[in-house]
């Protein structure tokens, strides 16, 4: 009997140690560590090119500067919880094939397992796969890699990846919200008439 808890209570200190969930839970792509400080990365971000995101006042955007691999991209930084840190990284491949797509795909296959959901059409112009993850600290993490063939003018045509963490956004933009309440709505004229309702 005792034996039988101790085993139990080893499985379950095993599957709840840290150093298992960051073995298998993504934080860095293009040399970026999501959480750390942006002008940590001088080397690898314009950080001179620091712009705001539109719609979105509690995050800023910072160009990456392409390399070998990648030939453009961005990481979003807070403005309010965490101010410069890393919350999301996106770039785009060098190499824009379906063939590297695959390639790309089938190697996060084998590290990462089976995607938790596809990210594409059903028309095969947009192809990719989406890997759901938790950090250390229980914040949801998501990594997607796209392809794109023709010219979309949103999205473009290539290859892209992308590392996200979705705590730290929602900290962003809960802070920002409690910084920034929005005003209070006017009243509309007595009887409720908006000028939209019939009378």
């Amino acid at each position: 009997m005792f034996r039988c808890r101790a085993f139990i209570l080893f499985a379950l200190l095993l599957l709840a140690a840290p150093t298992a969930v960051r073995a298998e839970t993504p934080s860095n792509l293009a040399g970026i560590t999501l959480g750390d400080a942006a002008k940590s990365y001088k080397g690898r971000l314009a950080l001179a090119r620091e712009r705001p995101v539109k719609n979105a006042p509690w995050m800023r955007r910072i160009p990456l500067k392409p390399d070998k691999y990648f030939s453009s991209g961005y990481v979003l930084v807070g403005t309010c919880a965490a101010p410069g840190r890393v919350a999301r990284i996106k770039a785009r491949y060098r190499d824009g094939s379906l063939d590297f797509f695959r390639r790309i795909s089938g190697e996060l296959l084998s590290r990462y397992g089976d995607p938790t959901e596809y990210k594409g059409e059903l028309d095969g112009r947009i192809m990719g796969n989406k890997w759901g993850y938790i950090d250390p600290w229980t914040r949801p993490v998501s990594l997607i890699v796209q392809h794109v063939e023709g010219e979309d003018p949103e999205a473009g045509a290539g290859n892209t990846i992308k590392l996200t963490n979705w705590g730290l956004l929602e900290a962003e933009r809960a802070c920002w919200q409690e910084r920034h309440p929005a005003p209070a709505r006017k009243k509309g004229p007595t009887g409720g008439d908006h000028g939209y309702i019939p009378r």
